[in-house]
């Protein structure tokens, strides 16, 4: 028992008998984790970022009744929906689950308004539990809610307070706000299908009589679709434009589906050439860490003389490594989450601030340079023990 306790305090001891090495291993291990913590930051966020880039190119294609197209000229198409002053039943549409690349679809209905100026600005009803082209856009969050009898404004819309808009003459929560997007849909009004129907039928017992046809559970205007893959945008918008009647899908035109294929080829070589600097500086750092633990080896032939086994000796050096690059590891992955800040990186410190995420990474940062300390221990008490049998051969 008092041998076992004695040797799990020579770990500790030989810590403090040699403070300039242990302090040097320990800011080698400081800067390992700083490296991997900070990369795997940036790496989490930029991911989030790209995605968030791709994801805002809107839908892969859109469908419109064609009787519907035909009234919007070409170059006002968007991917994020075209506003247009027509409708027709969503039952036309039913073909379309038939096609097994189409994974996601989210219907928006046009209405327009008269407003006290005499100009008109586009009410858009969409569907927030399936919409995946506003969520982007939206300042609050992708998934933000937006409560019935809310409404989601765009950039440029002039609201009668910060709280309130008029819509169709009665005032309405401002329940979220879009970034700009550079489009017509700067000046849009966006509600649910639920609160559409609710503008509906205000307006009919107010007597106006031009939203009277119109049925937010029953109609659309644009269909927005989602598919399984990029190669497959062009099939199903030729498949749809064959087998559905009465609608036309229009696809995102090249130069967006040749953006969304460079974010995604963008974001492999960015995590690429980032996990090959890690590699590179911790390849250089276990170098360092490797000539320092073969200078011992003056050390490890006095534990050899005095009976100590190859056992002995690893457990002895493992667990001052552990400790060393433990505290180390700790020490840097806090300086790092304090220094991004002061660095400008408040997208990452936003990503590290929910627990989920930055727990995580510190624990794998802190695994990572823990079990290299340990495996360039290991290696060069290897290297060590080779070399003493091999002088031992020759003294022979």
């Amino acid at each position: 028992m008092n041998k076992a306790l004695s040797l799990r305090r020579v770990p500790l001891m030989n810590i403090g008998a040699h403070p300039i090495r242990s302090i040097v291993i320990a800011i080698l291990a400081l800067s390992q984790a700083a490296c991997v913590f900070g990369g795997f930051a940036l790496v989490d966020t930029m991911r989030s970022e790209l995605s968030l880039a791709q994801r805002r190119l809107g839908a892969d294609l859109v469908v419109y009744p064609t009787n519907c197209l035909n009234l919007v000229e070409k170059k006002r198409l968007l991917m994020l929906g075209t506003p247009v002053g027509c409708h027709q039943p969503r039952a036309a549409l039913a073909r379309m689950s038939a096609n097994e690349d189409i994974v996601a679809v989210s219907y928006q209905l046009y209405v327009s308004e008269t407003l006290m100026d005499g100009s008109s600005r586009w009410v858009v009803g969409f569907e927030p539990e399936t919409d995946f082209v506003l969520g982007p856009w939206t300042r609050e969050g992708e998934h933000a809610p937006l409560p019935r009898g809310s409404v989601l404004v765009g950039s440029a819309v002039a609201s009668d307070s910060e709280q309130t808009l008029s819509v169709f003459g009665m005032p309405r929560p401002i329940g979220a706000r879009l970034m700009q997007t550079g489009s017509e849909l700067d000046n849009a009004v966006f509600v649910s299908m639920d609160t559409l129907s609710d503008i509906v039928a205000d307006a009919s017992a107010s007597g106006e009589a031009t939203l009277a046809a119109v049925d937010p559970s029953r109609d659309y205007s644009a269909a927005l679709v989602r598919v399984s893959d990029s190669d497959a945008i062009e099939s199903v918008t030729n498949w749809i434009n064959l087998y559905v009647r009465k609608v036309t899908a229009v696809r995102s035109n090249e130069a967006l589906v040749d953006a969304g294929a460079g974010i995604r080829s963008h974001r492999l070589v960015a995590i690429g050439v980032l996990g090959g600097i890690w590699l590179v500086l911790l390849g250089a750092l276990g170098v360092v860490q490797l000539t320092l633990m073969n200078e011992r080896r003056s050390e490890l032939a006095v534990w050899r003389s005095i009976g100590a086994s190859r056992g002995v000796m690893s457990r002895i050096m493992v667990g001052e490594s552990a400790l060393l690059h433990g505290a180390g590891a700790i020490v840097g992955v806090g300086i790092t989450a304090l220094a991004l800040p002061l660095a400008g990186e408040w997208n990452v410190v936003d990503a590290l601030r929910a627990p989920a995420a930055s727990l995580p990474l510190a624990a794998v940062s802190t695994a990572v340079v823990i079990g290299v300390g340990i495996g360039g221990t290991r290696l060069a008490l290897a290297r060590v023990n080779r070399a003493a049998t091999g002088q031992k051969t020759l003294l022979v």
